[in-house]
């Protein structure tokens, strides 16, 4: 669906969402403004609740309201469903070109750093990074039921974590090795979207099959318009043509 965006457009966009993203990360350690919001005697909020000056009974004993940070809210209530309704409805490629998490992996590419490894020669992950994705998945919900709900901070750690691995694979093996082999939330586009999602674009289609649907991409200094920044860490690859890169992901698997 944003095939057509010029990378100029969408790295500005991705710049804003990393910027909020930033934010509730800080808000997850230190947070002095949303408790306003969420204090029950403060008439002005947007949360406030007449109904809760009336005794709400648990187990024979008045709840008592206590006011609280909302960014571990913010995120589990609004972020992590919306993302998951962009790729059901949008597609991957609406997706994976305003992904925060893929703004951070690509920080190697962007200092200039090469890749150290050659992903292709690590058969191992090749063949089986949907098990890979699916395992990390597992322990990411696992924690998010056993700690990281219970503590905000340890959310913020976990985020921060997660940042880190992201970092940490596409500085070993480049290009979007992150994204194709390792990201649970990977996994979980290939089984909400199938071959693309509701809205999403179909390689075949495109007029300018240079630059198709979520590939890496760059802007040339002297057009100024996109052109690929492919370095062939897969192939077929899900962000040049979803499709093929499904059926062959599926058969291997």
């Amino acid at each position: 669906m944003l095939t057509q965006v010029s990378e100029r457009t969408m790295h500005s966009v991705r710049w804003m969402l990393v910027i909020g993203w930033l934010l509730l990360i800080i808000s997850l350690f230190y947070d002095p403004i949303s408790p306003i919001l969420t204090d029950p005697r403060n008439l002005m909020s947007p949360w406030h609740d007449p109904a809760l000056y009336r005794c709400i009974k648990v187990q024979g004993t008045c709840l008592e309201e206590h006011l609280y940070p909302l960014g571990a809210r913010i995120f589990w209530g609004t972020i992590v469903p919306s993302g998951i309704a962009i790729v059901f409805v949008l597609g991957h490629e609406f997706w994976r070109r305003i992904c925060p998490l893929y703004f951070f992996s690509q920080i190697p590419r962007a200092l200039g750093w090469q890749p150290k490894l050659n992903i292709q020669k690590n058969q191992w992950l090749l063949k089986n990074h949907l098990y890979v994705q699916f395992a990390f998945l597992f322990v990411g919900l696992s924690c998010r039921i056993l700690f990281v709900n219970s503590d905000r901070r340890i959310l913020g750690c976990f985020l921060i974590g997660t940042i880190l691995a992201a970092i940490a694979v596409v500085f070993l093996y480049g290009g979007r090795s992150w994204c194709h082999y390792v990201c649970p939330f990977g996994l979980v586009q290939t089984i909400f979207t199938g071959t693309r999602g509701l809205l999403g674009s179909q390689a075949h289609t495109v007029s300018d099959r240079m630059v198709t649907q979520s590939m890496c991409r760059t802007i040339d200094p002297i057009t100024k318009k996109d052109k690929p920044a492919c370095i062939g860490c897969k192939s077929p690859c899900l962000d040049i043509d979803a499709e093929r890169a499904y059926w062959q992901d599926l058969g291997q698997s």
